[in-house]
């Protein structure tokens, strides 16, 4: 919009610049710090829980009629398959993560991390999002749904409830 003459513009254009830049600086100041405190988060976890005990990684496919097939990233070896309408709690949170990758733009090449901790405690990580779901918030039944996708011989004993 053209001033006509003898009108000021309510904001000088320097001015406006320097707002459009500190809201640009605010806005990246705010995504570094968020990516920076995630690695603090995992880190603060990973301390919290003891060492790891155990962890085997895990790819998870959808495959014909809404079946999800959980692989060894290791082995390349399907472990168990989920049919529809099974094993809710696990394919809720396997869902769960999936979603947040497709949301940053991330597809399945990394595997998540089934994690047992010294401590006892289990949680599934995607290393690709800095995603941790502490799964033994949700109880021994939904704990044991996923430690039986570790080898048979490394499965801890599940906390008393």
């Amino acid at each position: 919009m053209k001033l006509r003459p003898g009108e000021k513009a309510i904001l000088p254009i320097w001015l406006k610049g320097g707002i459009v830049a500190a809201l640009l600086t605010t806005l990246f100041a705010s995504w570094a710090f968020r990516l920076d405190s995630h690695s603090h988060e995992q880190l603060a976890a990973s301390t919290a829980h003891g060492e790891i005990l155990q962890q085997t990684e895990l790819h998870f496919v959808d495959v014909e009629q809404g079946a999800v097939s959980i692989i060894n990233a290791t082995t390349d070896e399907e472990i168990t398959r989920l049919q529809t309408g099974e094993d809710g709690f696990m394919r809720s949170v396997m869902r769960g993560m999936v979603r947040e990758r497709k949301a940053h733009g991330l597809g399945p090449e990394v595997p998540f991390q089934l994690t047992v901790w010294e401590d006892g405690l289990v949680s599934l990580i995607d290393p690709a999002t800095s995603r941790r779901v502490e799964l033994s918030a949700f109880g021994v039944d939904n704990v044991a749904a996923f430690t039986r996708l570790l080898p048979a011989r490394d499965n801890p004993p599940l906390p008393a409830s």
